[in-house]
This record gives C-alpha cells, structure tokens and sequence, in this order.
C-alpha cells in the first residue's frame, strides 16, 4: 500500500530540488565552458524527459521551449565534438537561455507529476533509446564529477 501511495503522490519540493540540483550543475558548467561530454549528456537527457512529459498531455504548452533547449544542446554537441574528441565550448546567448528556461519549465513540469508518472516517462525514454540501437547508461551524481569542483 505504501508503494502504491509513493507511486501516486506528487513530488515534494525536496525531490524536486534534488532531482534538478544536478542538472542545474551541469548547465553552469556548459555555461562556464568546462562540462564534461557526460554532463551535456545528462542536460540532454533531462531534456529529452521533459519532451516526453511534454508529449504525454500531462502537462502541455511547452513543446516549442524545449524543442528550442534540444536543438541548442545539439548544436552545443556538434561544436565541441568537431575534433572527434570532447572539447569543452563556449556557448551562445541563446544557447543558454533556451537551456535555463527549460530547466525552469522542467521544475514546473516535475510539480505537476505524481513519482509513479515520472517513473514511466522515464522508462518509456530508455526503451525507446535501447530500441533505437543507443545505450542507456546508469549514473549516479559522484559519476558526474558535480562533486570534486
């Protein structure tokens, strides 16, 4: 029953937080031109999540914003990999605004969701990336490198 109760319950605001505080993180670091290729690829992933959260009508009206975000951190990908190595770059103006305002509407979208939402969204997202021949990789926040700075 508990589990049940857990699954059905919204997020508190502590989740909230902890769920974004490292993705806020790794937006700093691309804004300040040190990520590490893994944490433009967790920005993205958190954005691919809020595009499906998007798609599912749960919450609506967002597509454009994190369209916009996706495309940015695409672009972001394309420059520093243009060696064929990662290589830290610096961003555009509206690179950044694209990323933070969809970090800020992702908030928005995570109040709106019950754990049990969230969970399939992002279940969905890994099936549908295993199915598209990509991999799904399980970190924890130590592995981004957020916490030796």
């Amino acid at each position: 029953m508990d589990i049940a109760k857990k699954r059905a319950s919204r997020l508190t605001d502590a989740e909230i937080a902890e769920l974004m505080a490292p993705l806020r993180e790794c937006a700093a670091r691309l804004r300040t031109g040190v990520a590490s290729e893994l944490q433009r690829d967790t920005l993205y992933t958190a954005l691919q999540i809020a595009e499906c959260i998007e798609a599912s009508g749960t919450v609506r009206g967002l597509r454009e914003h994190i369209g916009t975000a996706l495309q940015a951190s695409q672009a972001i990908r394309g420059r520093a990999m243009a060696t064929g190595t990662w290589r830290p770059t610096a961003l555009y103006f509206y690179e950044l605004d694209a990323i933070r305002e969809a970090l800020d509407l992702h908030v928005y979208q995570l109040e709106q969701l019950s754990a049990g939402e969230l969970q399939d969204m992002v279940t969905k997202l890994m099936a549908r990336i295993a199915s598209a021949g990509d991999r799904v990789v399980y970190i924890f926040e130590k592995d981004l490198g957020l916490l030796a700075v």
